[in-house]
């Protein structure tokens, strides 16, 4: 290591920009206030819902652990005969810090925070997005990161799955009620995005009568409250109700990746320049163009708000 555990203390906190490897799995855990003379175990808890994570990124007996060229994901599947799979139907991780070793001889390298996503995983597989690039820690058992913005395409779709904080959604609730929807970048750390995304969903999807506003569907499955101004262009509205929809899982989609948009009187508009040669996609698309949006009972979709998600080129 080209940088001693003390200075990294001392600094407080450690980056994937940092060229640092680490040799064993006892250096990481000083990072975190673990005083360990060995460890071989996959993982070290920190908490209810956070752990550090040594996976091995090489095909090995056990697992086939894939990061993604970009290191924005990571896919966990158990490899044939291996001896851990039972894991797989009665663990499940949340948010792991991570230091992946990418060759049997190699060190460990810090890879990022991330955080399991079920949407894409399943019985034979476990995926892991990446959510903060910077983790810090006290040596004390201290640590934190900060949540970068969801995948696009899958920012309220996701969310609604994310952990949450029960004390964290009863203060939300409170503002929501007194009219205050801002949820600042400085709060923003683990467990505050799925805890707003709580809050929201509720009131947005509450306030449709649990009932997808283009398509009519209503099994709550398949529902997803799809904010209009995204939630990275603006952290005073994030809880606002007025900037929320409640659409089925295809048409938040839709929406989310540029295919639809919805014009500031209500009317959705099928993007045809942004649909390729796709014919189930055209004749799945055609069924939502020119749908005038169901009125809600209260909070209708703020004008102003559809204006300015069309001039941020949403």
């Amino acid at each position: 290591m080209a940088i001693t555990i003390q200075h990294l203390l001392e600094r407080g906190e450690l980056s994937i920009d940092d060229d640092i490897t680490f040799h064993t799995h006892v250096e990481v855990a000083r990072l975190f206030g673990r005083d360990y003379k060995g460890h071989q175990q996959a993982t070290i808890r920190l908490d209810e819902h956070t752990d550090v994570w040594f996976p091995k990124l090489f095909p090995n007996r056990d697992w086939l652990n894939e990061l993604s060229p970009q290191g924005t994901e990571i896919t966990m599947r158990p490899a044939d005969g291996g001896q851990y799979s039972h894991r797989m139907a009665s663990t499940r991780r949340e948010d792991v810090i991570t230091f992946g070793k990418e060759t049997r001889t190699g060190d460990y390298r810090f890879c990022g925070v991330f955080r399991f996503n079920p949407h894409l995983s399943s019985a034979a597989r476990w995926v892991f997005d990446r959510i903060a690039t910077t983790v810090t820690f006290d040596g004390n058992g201290g640590h934190g990161f900060e949540e970068r913005t969801l995948r696009a395409g899958q920012d309220d779709f996701t969310a609604e799955s994310a952990p949450v904080d029960l004390d964290l959604i009863e203060s939300f609730d409170r503002r929501v009620d007194e009219g205050r929807f801002a949820v600042e970048d400085r709060e923003v750390v683990a467990r505050t995005r799925g805890s707003a995304q709580r809050t929201f969903a509720t009131r947005v999807k509450r306030n449709y009568e649990w009932t997808c506003a283009v398509t009519g569907i209503r099994t709550p499955e398949f529902l997803v409250a799809s904010h209009i101004v995204p939630w990275s262009e603006d952290p005073s509205i994030r809880l606002d109700p007025s900037n929320g929809i409640c659409l089925s899982t295809f048409v938040d989609r839709a929406f989310d990746a540029g295919f639809l948009s919805i014009t500031p009187t209500g009317m959705t508009r099928v993007r045809w320049e942004n649909c390729g040669e796709d014919p189930s996609l055209h004749a799945d698309l055609a069924r939502l163009d020119a749908i005038t949006l169901a009125r809600p009972r209260d909070d209708v979709p703020d004008p102003e708000k559809l204006r300015r998600r069309l001039e941020l080129g949403y």
